[in-house]
């Protein structure tokens, strides 16, 4: 029997789960095996009405449970405007308070979890609402460890170094990060390609680019002549990998 002065129960734990680049067969042991038995599963889309990549990629893990699932849908819109990312991440926040009242809860994500995720903005939110929150997070394979696999290219190897930035960048700063670093991935590049593009033929990297679009999934693609995408809208989903050492032929 609880006293007077008993505290409330603790809520549960917020699992944090990368699930890779969109392969089933990329998800980590530790992955599968949360989903396999945590109570809720958290799902971010960027639409209430449209799929999820992530979902997909644990699918066969969550057919394969003998236990219930409890499923909720965050919804995180796409768009710069900081007034509505604000009241999307409250109120996604609130949502997951109360799955967290009732007991463990996984969030997935696909790629790794910290990597250019919604995660990392959610649980600020979160923790206001919950001080003690009790957070596990499970990293996941990137799409950029994905695409240097995919490539048969090594992603940094001896004194080089990486920059991965939002091809969104500054044109000033993008410049300088393509001067200085010896394998850069631009992130993001669907909306800028043409700007992409220009920039790096005028800096002579054209050859060393190669383009990756929805690694891991059906439509997955692979283009190592970049200048064949200027008239085409590009998915959401895409990167172009900058190797300056690459040598030879690109596979």
């Amino acid at each position: 029997m609880k006293g007077r002065d008993a505290r409330p129960e603790k809520t549960g734990t917020l699992f944090g789960i990368g699930v890779g680049p969109g392969n089933p067969d990329l998800l980590t042991l530790r992955a599968a095996r949360i989903l396999s038995t945590v109570p809720t599963l958290a799902v971010p889309k960027s639409v209430s009405d449209g799929g999820s990549l992530a979902l997909d990629a644990v699918r066969e893990v969550l057919e394969a449970r003998t236990i219930p699932l409890e499923r909720i849908e965050l919804v995180f819109p796409m768009t710069k405007d900081q007034e509505i990312l604000e009241k999307a991440r409250t109120e996604n926040a609130q949502v997951l308070k109360g799955a967290l009242d009732r007991g463990d809860v996984a969030f997935i994500s696909l790629g790794d979890i910290f990597f250019y995720s919604t995660f990392g903005n959610l649980l600020e939110g979160l923790r206001r609402q919950i001080p003690d929150l009790s957070v596990s997070v499970v990293p996941g394979v990137t799409s950029i460890s994905a695409a240097t696999a995919l490539t048969g290219m090594p992603l940094v190897q001896g004194p080089e170094s990486l920059a991965v930035v939002p091809a969104t960048y500054e044109p000033e700063s993008l410049d300088h990060v393509l001067d200085t670093h010896e394998t850069i991935v631009l992130m993001k590049v669907h909306r800028v390609f043409p700007a992409v593009l220009a920039l790096l033929e005028r800096k002579g990297l054209v050859e060393k680019a190669v383009y990756l679009a929805e690694i891991g999934t059906s439509r997955q693609e692979i283009v190592t002549d970049i200048r064949t995408l200027k008239e085409r809208n590009l998915p959401y989903m895409s990167l172009i990998l900058v190797r300056k050492t690459l040598g030879g032929t690109k596979t």
